[in-house]
């Protein structure tokens, strides 16, 4: 570039000088992103002191920098600085609360998808500061891209807790290891030891930050487990605890009293045979007091249950719905229509609700409005099997609609949305700001009876559901079809998928 090393920190200078003195110095100058398509704006939202002046720098280039007039070093060459005073509002002083949001448009230039920029702010008035280094790798909207850089150690499953610094700890996806996502630079590291779930256990994150594992099936023996642990982020302490029942494909949600409400599963499934889908529903319930660290039970549901969904709405109350479950009274085997809302005050199931089809292997996600999506799943017909008891006469379908519940009247209602490009189950779901969501991956289920094992067929396809009318339209596709993948919402604005087959992760803006 043209413009010399002394030259910029010369214009630099005159600058900071220019600005407001600004008062005592905070403990650091903090800087993120919001936004990130070909196209739009890109907001920098800016920490620091009240009336404090700020200058924002932008580069291709990661590289220690000294600026001796200023006494600072960056991260990345001050090549590009005549920008920060070409960019409106990159100079500029923090408002009375010591914030400030410095913006850019990024042109809809496919040219500019391929860069990864990197930025910090100066900030003070003498002695001068750099805030953190945050990364922008800009997209085209409504398409999945493989991240920046990919988790260490591949996840399957699990939870998020957020860390400070706007980062994230990936917990029981990769067996006993933590990882940490840190958002500003969109890199993974090793985060110490946790707690190895097993498939079809439950990572729930409690109130006070640390994160609950139940259940799941045993790593040696395959068979339902009764194990549990509370694992702290901060201490990275694991305390190993149990359940009263050994549980696998059951529901677990925290509740607003910070509680963890657990419901049925199985406690005999085999996943290599799937008649055993009808054997081991449990009907009784579980709840977590974190406060003691101890399990104590919970009133039984109506109807056994496994493989359902359970999500806290709102109001507190959680929404257990669909799963393959055992009518009462006469104990015969079902995929359930049936939803009940849990009352964390009365400690009591209310009246069943009922969706519109059956299913089982659902997801289901608390929407920004209140309201619950639940997508697709996996549907038998069990009418001519429950006759003959021949296995052949198993029908299974996945579902390709969506339901969404609404709290209201005596039972709440359900409604039908139409329209999936493929049917799936086990698809990883993230809410949009605007009371929406993204429907990604998935798989269609058959039962190959010749050997006793399932196939699952997995998909790449992506759906995005808007309400105001409840929509579902297709929208880019991931790179590779993943089956149980996870979903997280960045601070950014933007959503990662991991696992589900794939070891690399993938990021989507709206």
């Amino acid at each position: 570039m043209m413009y010399a090393g002394n030259r910029t920190t010369n214009l630099l200078s005159l600058g900071l000088l220019a600005a407001l003195a600004s008062p005592a110095l905070a403990q650091n100058l903090s800087l993120d992103k919001v936004g990130g398509v070909l196209g739009s704006t890109v907001s920098f939202p800016i920490k620091g002191n009240p009336n404090e002046p700020y200058f924002l720098l932008i580069d291709i280039v990661e590289q220690q920098t000294t600026l001796p007039s200023l006494g600072v070093t960056l991260d990345i060459t001050d090549q590009f600085a005549w920008l920060t005073f070409a960019a409106p509002g990159w100079v500029g002083v923090c408002n009375g609360t010591g914030n400030a949001a410095p913006q850019i448009v990024i042109p809809n230039d496919p040219f500019f998808a391929s860069l990864p920029f990197s930025l910090q702010a100066i900030g003070g008035a003498g002695p001068w500061r750099v805030s953190n280094l945050v990364r922008l790798t800009a997209q085209t909207g409504a398409t999945w891209v493989p991240a920046l850089n990919n988790p260490t150690v591949p996840v399957l499953g699990g939870t998020t807790a957020v860390a400070p610094n706007n980062e994230l700890l990936f917990i029981g996806g990769s067996g006993p290891v933590a990882q940490r996502y840190k958002s500003r630079t969109e890199d993974w590291e090793l985060s110490g030891a946790s707690f190895g779930i097993g498939l079809l256990g439950q990572t729930t994150g409690l109130a006070d930050g640390r994160v609950l594992f139940t259940g799941g099936l045993d790593l040696t023996t395959g068979q339902p487990s009764a194990a549990a642990a509370v694992y702290d982020p901060t201490t990275q302490v694991t305390t190993t605890l149990a359940m009263a029942a050994a549980r696998a494909g059951h529901g677990a949600s925290l509740m607003p009293n910070g509680k963890v409400l657990i419901t049925g599963g199985s406690n005999a499934f085999d996943i290599a045979n799937p008649l055993s889908l009808f054997t081991g529903l449990l009907g009784s319930t579980e709840i977590f007091d974190p406060v003691t660290n101890t399990f104590g039970p919970g009133p039984n549901m109506l109807e056994a249950r496994a493989f359902h969904t359970s999500t806290t709405l709102t109001t507190g109350r959680v929404l257990i719905a669909g799963g393959m479950a055992v009518l009462p009274i006469v104990n015969l085997p079902n995929v359930s229509s049936t939803a009940y809302l849990f009352n964390p005050t009365t400690n009591s199931f209310g009246l069943p609700a009922f969706m519109n089809g059956a299913r089982f292997l659902h997801t289901a996600t608390a929407l920004s409005n209140g309201r619950v999506l639940l997508v697709g799943g996996i549907t038998l017909d069990l009418t001519t099997f429950l006759t003959t008891l021949d296995p052949l006469d198993i029908i299974v379908g996945t579902r390709t609609d969506c339901q969404v519940f609404a709290s209201g009247g005596f039972f709440g209602t359900f409604s039908t949305v139409n329209g999936m490009q493929v049917g799936r189950a086990g698809a990883a779901v993230a809410p949009l700001p605007n009371g929406g969501a993204v429907i990604a991956g998935g798989f269609q289920m058959q039962i190959d009876f010749a050997t006793s094992t399932f196939l699952l067929n997995a998909t790449a396809t992506t759906d995005r559901f808007t309400q105001g009318p409840n929509l579902l339209t297709p929208v880019g596709s991931m790179a590779a079809p993943r089956l149980f993948p996870t979903t997280v919402s960045l601070p950014d604005g933007s959503i990662m998928v991991v696992g589900g087959g794939p070891t690399g992760a993938e990021i989507y803006h709206q």
